[in-house]
């Protein structure tokens, strides 16, 4: 007996899509994520970070943008609940606010540095950068993977506990800083 095409095709489909479920995805070297990080030149989105601190009694939420240009420049530009602008470039920080400027060298802030050093390295797709930094590992899929990065030096690991980086294929989507007292931050990224 030969079956109609309107029940065949759709049983065909069916079991393609049972077949493609079924095989199971190639875990992602860290090689791959960085490639595809490495071939955008510049990325802009919006951002949504919830910070959580011994200090507050419930958590800090800031909202606005962020601009990458490789190969190191990184704009954050705070809009809610107050304005703030990082400018960082090469280890210049300036931080802009209603009450001024100022100037920091990032070496002078292990915890920013770690939190800048981490975000650029893996924006850039620069593997020598991430790896002299963190011990890194990698989880996932190309299309949806997680960075998981623990400070090599042991200043900055007495302040960062880890930091965890996720995205799919060439994009960033979700930055996490965990230290080692117990606060917390964790960035919602939006391409724009």
């Amino acid at each position: 007996m030969i079956l109609p095409a309107w029940r065949v095709v759709p049983a065909a489909l069916a079991a393609a899509v049972g077949l493609a479920v079924s095989l199971p995805c190639a875990a992602v070297e860290l090689d791959e994520v960085l490639a595809g990080l490495r071939g955008v030149p510049e990325r802009h989105g919006a951002f949504e970070e919830t910070k959580r601190m011994a200090l507050l009694n419930g958590p800090l939420v800031r909202k606005g943008t962020l601009d990458y240009v490789r190969p190191d420049h990184l704009t954050m530009r705070v809009e809610t609940p107050y304005y703030e602008k990082l400018d960082i470039a090469g280890d210049a920080l300036t931080i802009e606010r209603r009450s001024g400027v100022t100037r920091v060298a990032l070496a002078s802030q292990p915890q920013l540095a770690a939190w800048v050093e981490s975000l650029r390295a893996t924006l850039a797709g620069d593997r020598a950068a991430l790896t002299t930094h963190f011990d890194v590992k990698v989880e996932g899929t190309v299309g949806d993977w997680r960075l998981q990065l623990v400070p090599r030096d042991a200043a900055l690991a007495g302040v960062v506990a880890h930091v965890s980086i996720s995205g799919r294929g060439a994009e960033v989507l979700r930055f996490e800083i965990d230290e080692v007292k117990g606060d917390t931050s964790r960035v919602e990224i939006r391409p724009r």
